[in-house]
């Protein structure tokens, strides 16, 4: 990895890890310090987080970690749910036609169930499960613009978990889930995983509020 990448990296983690908070400041100073690096790769490190939507730039006070308003979580689960519900559609459409390709979706949902259940208190290693199982159900639609669609959100969906991670126990995680893979066979699967997407921001929106 180059210098950047490597900043990058670290600042990543501890963002998703939940080490380092919503609105809290990425002080170039001390981040050269820090990475024994100039401000200049700081500064382009935390440009590729920026890319990621993981961080924003605020006139006169610099970098911190990205905090979602309630339009923020509106807007990414309208385009989430534009990706995910379209995958859906064309694996079902697909699926009618020929082998059906839900083993990897269920081999996912286990692989979450297996990361809640072994090591409730693991969060990133939940959230990575989590990710995992929401990628494979596009993976499994066999769009690759669309699989790149996504790709490009979990980071986003990332920092989004860390912060659920107060009003979403692995318990509920599990049973969230297994309600809605099985869900991917019936005639209203389009119907739970629009529901299950709409829970989520109405979990993280009430969260904001009782927070402010």
């Amino acid at each position: 990895m180059t210098a950047v990448e490597t900043v990058a990296h670290a600042l990543r983690e501890d963002i998703l890890d939940g080490r380092t908070v919503a609105g809290e400041p990425l002080r170039e100073a001390a981040l050269t310090t820090r990475f024994g690096v100039n401000r200049h790769t700081v500064r382009a490190a935390l440009q590729m987080l920026a890319a990621e939507r993981l961080v924003t730039f605020e006139a006169y006070r610099g970098a911190r970690v990205r905090s979602f308003s309630d339009a923020d979580v509106l807007a990414l689960m309208e385009y989430r749910t534009a990706i995910e519900v379209e995958a859906l559609r064309l694996l079902r459409t697909r699926s009618a036609a020929g082998p059906r390709p839900h083993d990897a979706i269920v081999a996912a949902n286990e692989a979450l169930r297996t990361a809640c259940t072994t090591r409730p208190h693991g969060q990133r290693r939940i959230e990575r499960a989590h990710a995992e199982l929401h990628h494979a159900i596009v993976a499994a639609a066999g769009s690759p613009r669309l699989l790149e669609a996504h790709a490009g959100l979990l980071a986003e969906l990332g920092l989004f978990m860390v912060q659920l991670r107060s009003v979403l126990p692995p318990e509920e995680l599990i049973s969230q889930h297994d309600r809605l893979v099985d869900a991917l066979l019936g005639d209203h699967a389009e119907a739970e995983l629009r529901a299950h997407l709409a829970h989520s921001a109405e979990q993280i929106v009430a969260l904001r509020h009782a927070a402010g």
